[in-house]
């Protein structure tokens, strides 16, 4: 059996849990491809060894940590030939694979090209309806951005033969068009929380002391986490931790952390959960698969939402309500209120008490077993 994996290349989290699908599939001698662009692109042609194709690439826009959808749409004028194009390099990689099932992870012309091809599709998506008029209420052109692209992502979707949800049921709104296509799987977390080393051991095997008070700062694989970056950097010494680790990733230049005993830098984890698990407080961007990482390990954390971004923002929310996350845009923070929120997540206690409850909710799901079983399933 050949599987051909499309991550969506912005950011990192699609591609990450991607990965976590194709090492599983490889396990029961499945070969896999993939091919992506960005960021995702970079991951895998740097880190891993899979076959792998070059997408045309896709790119928001945005400054100081907030995603402008209007500049977006207006630099986005080509995005109709890049959609074209996209379609035409995937049709030359699917007669050069010749997969049996393909895999298409928020990239929406995958399911429009495999429908061509007459091969199974199977799409993951963590959002599959948009807010951009509620972050816009006085712009009617919003209102019509955000009402054909549900259309659109909707009518795609549709061409799947199954839509995976990687979440906890009632995450997301659903469209009723696809109601009978949805299946939720749990997260796709890159381990098992349950299979994973304790604490303790993990810490003594990446080189930490027990008592080390340690906090982990991922900012994501776009330009979007550099100012969340910069912060954590200059409220460093306020931060009550011994070790500060920083993951740059693969779009921002790592040489503005600065090298000092307390800051270490990473540019990229494979073993991400592992250093997240050894972590007593994860600051982060509020991708998805982050975000399902660090609640289903149960770390306090203070997620940082990309500003205007509709995914991100409801991500937040979601997380926010478990307890053991502060929930802050970036334009509400300094270098005072962030070492402020890192300091309370370290020493809290009623933070403490919710930690076992939040684990045992999110650990129970098999979230990538379970999407393998659908995609070998579709596959005939």
């Amino acid at each position: 059996m050949k599987v051909l994996i499309m991550p969506c290349g912005i950011g990192m989290g699609h591609t990450s849990r991607c990965v976590t699908i194709a090492k599983k599939l490889e396990e029961m001698g499945v070969e896999v491809a993939f091919a992506s662009y960005g960021s995702g692109y970079k991951i895998l042609s740097t880190h891993y060894n899979y076959e792998l194709y070059k997408l045309p690439d896709i790119k928001f826009y945005g400054v100081d940590c907030e995603l402008d959808i209007k500049y977006t749409a207006k630099k986005s004028i080509n995005v109709p030939f890049i959609f074209l194009k996209s379609i035409y390099k995937e049709s030359r990689m699917i007669k050069k694979f010749k997969p049996d099932i393909i895999i298409a992870d928020s990239h929406f012309s995958v399911p429009i090209t495999a429908k061509v091809h007459g091969i199974p599709c199977v799409m993951i998506q963590n959002e599959l309806t948009l807010n951009f008029a509620e972050l816009y209420p006085d712009e009617k052109p919003m209102e019509y951005l955000e009402t054909g692209l549900k259309k659109f992502v909707a009518d795609v979707c549709n061409l799947s033969k199954v839509v995976i949800i990687p979440d906890v049921p009632d995450s997301i709104e659903i469209p009723t068009k696809l109601e009978s296509k949805i299946v939720h799987t749990g997260p796709l977390l890159r381990e098992d929380p349950r299979k994973m080393k304790d604490k303790q051991y993990l810490r003594t095997k990446l080189g930490f002391n027990s008592f080390d008070r340690i906090v982990l700062v991922t900012v994501g694989g776009s330009e979007f986490g550099l100012e969340l970056l910069k912060l954590i950097c200059n409220a460093s010494s306020k931060i009550d931790a011994d070790k500060i680790v920083i993951v740059s990733g693969p779009q921002i230049n790592d040489d503005l952390i600065p090298e000092t005993d307390k800051i270490v830098k990473k540019k990229f984890l494979k073993n991400m959960m592992e250093w997240m698990k050894i972590s007593d407080v994860i600051v982060t961007l509020a991708g998805h698969t982050t975000t399902m990482e660090v609640i289903a390990l149960g770390i306090p954390n203070l997620t940082v939402p990309i500003e205007k971004h509709p995914e991100q923002l409801r991500n937040g929310s979601n997380i926010r309500k478990y307890g053991i996350s502060i929930v802050e845009e970036m334009k509400n923070l300094s270098i005072d209120s962030i070492s402020e929120h890192v300091n309370f997540l370290l020493a809290s206690k009623d933070v403490q008490s919710k930690i076992e409850s939040v684990k045992t909710k999110f650990s129970s799901y098999s979230g990538t077993d379970n999407a393998v079983k659908v995609i070998i399933e579709n596959s005939k």
